[in-house]
């Protein structure tokens, strides 16, 4: 039995063999030919997204610069405008008669009181008062536990 196995795949294998037409030569060609064809529309696509990307990035520059040309000459706008309204009022404050006013009549002489104390008397006693405050809480808290502690043990 093993005789004819061997025989009958001897056999398919001769016939197998035999025939010169070669079926892969014309898939290779295909294939060549569909992978060709993709890496050339593949490089299309990249290429028409940088052009796009290009061309975006190039308006987003132009925008940018136009903004902020606008925005230059708006500020110099605002720059003159201040400059001419600066020499005006400067113009007038010359030219305007005071009749002898200072500044000093209206200052303060820094003797400011509340109740009769002024504002660093104010400070002291506010800080005393928290000082105060917090060393009277620390000792109650502290008395507290003490109470507890000795309050806790029964013997």
């Amino acid at each position: 039995m093993q005789k004819k196995l061997f025989a009958i795949f001897a056999i398919m294998i001769a016939i197998v063999f035999s025939f010169s037409v070669c079926f892969a030569a014309d898939m290779l060609t295909d294939a060549t030919n569909a992978v060709r064809d993709t890496v050339t529309n593949a490089g299309n696509a990249v290429q028409g997204a940088m052009n796009t990307t290009g061309d975006a990035m190039q308006d987003s520059m132009d925008k940018t610069e136009n903004t902020m040309e606008n925005a230059g000459n708006k500020i110099e706008g605002t720059g003159n405008t201040l400059e001419k309204d600066i020499k005006n009022t400067t113009s007038r404050v010359t030219n305007t008669n005071n009749d002898g006013y200072t500044a000093t009549r209206t200052s303060t002489n820094g003797n400011a009181t509340f109740m009769g104390m002024n504002a660093t008397a104010w400070t002291w006693l506010i800080l005393g008062i928290a000082g105060i405050a917090i060393i009277a809480v620390v000792w109650y808290y502290s008395t507290q536990i003490t109470s507890e502690n000795n309050h806790s043990r029964r013997d």
